[in-house]
């Protein structure tokens, strides 16, 4: 009895375990089920159907949806019209998964519903889509194209991280990281967008070309535009006032990039934001942005050709860092920033630089500063400028223009004055424009005081000199070696005191024009006396741009164009524009 008791009870024991094995491998091998209040589901030769009326259930994981353990047949996926979402984590890694069809009735497409489907190659997103959940198509990176509908108004973090390309003109909060281009361009933007602001979030992950930012945009998000390596181009319109965290790391291709003086960082100083930019070589930024950390500097260019920094203060170590491109330099325009001066040789040594336009605010050009810069032709120093200090610009050989305040001026060899602004400049320094060879015009400006030795010394190609008004002393070998010089004009009735070499080697019989009635002061004047072709102002060949030129009255000043070059007929007579004559 004993025996037969525990055989009964063994085989009971084992039907018991082989009824529970067996529910279990029913449910293992499910082909349909619940996915909803009014929802089934049914998966057919690879084929997933989602039919019913109403909402998909939210899954709380990956692994909760009731066709997960058979997610590697499934190829294809079927929702019926009256299905009005895609529930949270529906899809993810539904690694066979290569086409989606998704009725107008869906509403919503939950987190994570396509999490890693990395074979999806085409997927239609309807027009009555409104919101796209937090990594809905993450990972899905076969999908070729995809369009998302101007409905949609809410799209989650990291939504379309690794998707190829995505079309979108709508409207969207949220940020829809990862897209890698639009369309080939950057012609859409996933924002924020209500009364108070308008954001450019993280969703460029990999985008391509050029990008031109909208006006509508007012701040860039986060990672917004990290690892583009395709990206060559940037511009930030003033609309942008703040950029986010490393919003730009990473863009490794870039080479120009406009960045309005509106903008602020996340951070002061936050580097990151614009992290290995080794190809860059046009840039107009705020002062912050070149204030990048020196053990950074190995992942940026040293090539940078053209430079407007357009405000705030440049540092000691802003501009160390702008030094490293002093072999590329081209253009560096700084007129927007604070600085009231700068070091001692703060710009030396730029040797490709073209063209210089110093701060607006700028009160004194110190020592060397810009010396050496052999291939600059132009400089532009505003009125605030009270001195320019030794050697300034010593060995600009190649410096044709020097322009005083905010007039720009056209002709070459020009050192200019505007008439509308008030110069605060004093004094001009010993040797300041030492060995610039290409200026053949100079107008010193009204103010100046003192002009001191040496400062125009080698000037070889100069042939038209102005004194101001309000020069006293002038050095020794200021304008010496001024060979070529052909005329000289002082506008002050008093003769400014000159020393034995200060006009050296310049030939004595050129016409020295000065205040009329001064005449006899300058021919007794030490200095002065050695012209022997001192003429008062008023018999100054007629400048073209006063003339009331007719050719049809005998003897009165005509233009006449010669060569392609206007020149003044006076009589027998010809001169240039300058009033010097021409053989």
């Amino acid at each position: 009895m004993g025996y037969n008791r525990q055989h009964t009870m063994m085989k009971q024991k084992l039907l018991t375990l082989f009824l529970a094995l067996a529910a279990s491998v029913g449910t293992l091998f499910a082909k349909s089920g619940t996915c909803g209040a009014n929802l089934r589901w049914d998966l057919t030769d690879g084929v997933l159907t989602i039919s019913g009326t109403g909402e998909m259930t939210d899954y709380s994981d990956y692994n909760s949806a009731p066709w997960y353990s058979n997610r590697s047949s499934i190829t294809n996926v079927i929702i019926n019209n009256s299905v009005t979402s895609i529930g949270n984590y529906a899809f993810s890694y539904c690694t066979g998964l290569t086409s989606v069809t998704i009725p107008n009735s869906v509403t919503s497409i939950g987190k994570y519903a396509f999490y890693w489907c990395g074979y999806l190659t085409s997927i239609t997103i309807p027009n009555s889509v409104t919101s796209i959940g937090e990594g809905a198509f993450y990972g899905c990176s076969s999908l070729t194209s995809i369009t998302i509908p101007n409905r949609v108004t809410s799209i989650g973090d990291e939504a379309f991280y690794l998707v190829a390309n995505i079309v979108y003109n709508g409207t969207a909060t949220g940020s829809p990281w990862g897209a890698r281009s639009i369309n080939g361009y950057v012609d859409g933007y996933f924002v924020y967008s209500d009364a108070t602001k308008t954001t450019l979030l993280a969703c460029f992950r990999a985008a391509e070309g050029e990008l031109v930012i909208p006006n509508s945009i007012k701040s860039i998000g986060d990672n917004a535009f990290r690892d583009c390596t395709g990206l060559t181009s940037v511009t930030i319109p003033n609309s942008v006032t703040s950029i986010g965290y490393e919003a730009f790391r990473d863009c490794s291709s870039l080479t120009s990039l406009i960045i309005p003086n509106s903008a602020q960082f996340v951070a002061s100083g936050d580097y990151k934001t614009f992290n290995s930019y080794i190809n860059l070589t046009y840039v107009e930024a705020p002062a912050l942005f070149f204030d990048i950390p020196e053990a950074q500097w190995p992942s940026y260019t040293k090539s940078l050709s053209h430079v407007t920094v357009n405000g705030g203060e440049l540092t000691e170590n802003a501009l160390l860092f702008i030094n490293r491109s002093y072999k590329t330099l081209q253009t560096l325009d700084v007129s927007a920033v604070t600085n009231t001066e700068f070091a001692d040789e703060a710009f030396k040594g730029f040797y490709n630089l073209k063209e210089l336009v110093l701060p607006a605010l700028l009160q004194k050009v110190s020592y060397m500063m810009v010396a050496g810069c052999k291939n600059l032709q132009s400089v532009v120093i505003p009125a605030s400028v009270e001195e320019i200090e030794q050697s300034a610009f010593e060995d600009c050989r190649s410096l044709q223009s020097i322009t005083f305040g905010d007039q720009q001026n056209d002709a070459p060899g020009r050192f200019n004055v505007p008439a509308s602004t008030e110069n605060r400049l004093k004094h001009i320094g010993n040797w300041a424009f030492y060995n610039a060879h290409e200026l053949k015009s100079i107008e010193i400006p009204e103010g100046v005081e003192e002009i001191g030795e040496g400062a125009f010394y080698g000037c070889t190609y100069l042939e038209d000199l102005v004194l101001p008004t309000s020069v006293r002393y002038v050095g020794d070998n200021t304008f010496a070696l001024c060979a070529k010089l052909k005329k000289i004009t002082v506008n002050s009735v008093t003769p400014p005191s000159i020393q034995a070499k200060t006009f050296f080697d310049v030939k004595r019989q050129i016409p020295v024009y000065v205040p009329d009635g001064s005449e006899d002061d300058y021919k007794a004047a030490d200095g002065w006396k050695e012209f022997f072709n001192i003429q008062p102002a008023s018999a100054m060949p007629t400048a073209i741009d006063e003339m009331q030129a007719s050719e049809e009255v005998t003897g009165t000043p005509r233009k006449v164009l010669i060569d392609g070059q206007l020149y003044i007929l006076n009589g027998s007579k010809t001169y240039n524009l300058q009033g010097m004559e021409v053989k």
